[in-house]
């Protein structure tokens, strides 16, 4: 009898398991399947943990307790990456001079259980001016409402991707 009844148990699971799409049926063109998704890697840019999206991508400016400013940026990651080795890499720009870089190799995103996407829940960007000193407030405060480019650049094992995004500074989040 016990035995009917987990040979029943199981027929369940599978039925419930049929239920969810697999996946590994992306089909050939879509590359290797990966805790992240499969396919060519796409980014999203956001805030926090858990991830929350910024599909405008307009971003403050905060005051770090040191006396600079930085920015801080979530990425979303879905495609065909190794989520457990990860050379990232995020450049800010102002016309044609950078202005924060944020540079991590070989590090751990992580697995969304709502997936399938990768979570870098926040890289800071610390402004600096071309003499790698911190940027000083006056130069801040006239990003407000100016276009910035982010460069994203991901490498792993199994994928990489190069992409740019036009972000807006919003507002200067000052300590009080």
């Amino acid at each position: 009898m016990r035995a009917v009844g987990l040979l029943v148990l199981i027929a369940i699971a599978a039925g419930c398991e049929q239920d969810r799409p697999d996946p590994r049926d992306a089909g050939p063109d879509e590359g290797e399947t990966t805790p992240c998704g499969a396919g060519p890697i796409d980014v999203s840019l956001g805030v926090d943990s858990p991830f929350e999206a910024r599909p405008e991508h307009r971003f403050a400016i905060d005051q770090g307790l040191q006396g600079g400013y930085h920015v801080d940026i979530s990425l979303r990651t879905q495609g065909t990456l190794d989520p457990d080795h990860v050379d990232i890499q995020m450049d800010l720009l102002d016309g044609e001079s950078r202005i924060a870089r944020h540079l991590t190799t070989d590090w751990l995103l992580h697995i969304d259980p709502e997936g399938p996407w990768c979570d870098y829940p926040r890289a800071r960007l610390v402004l600096v001016d071309g003499e790698g000193g911190l940027l000083p407030p006056e130069r801040v405060d006239a990003l407000v409402g100016r276009d910035l480019d982010l460069r994203v650049i991901l490498r792993t094992p199994l994928g990489e991707v190069d992409t740019a995004f036009r972000i807006t500074v919003s507002e200067v989040m000052r300590l009080r």
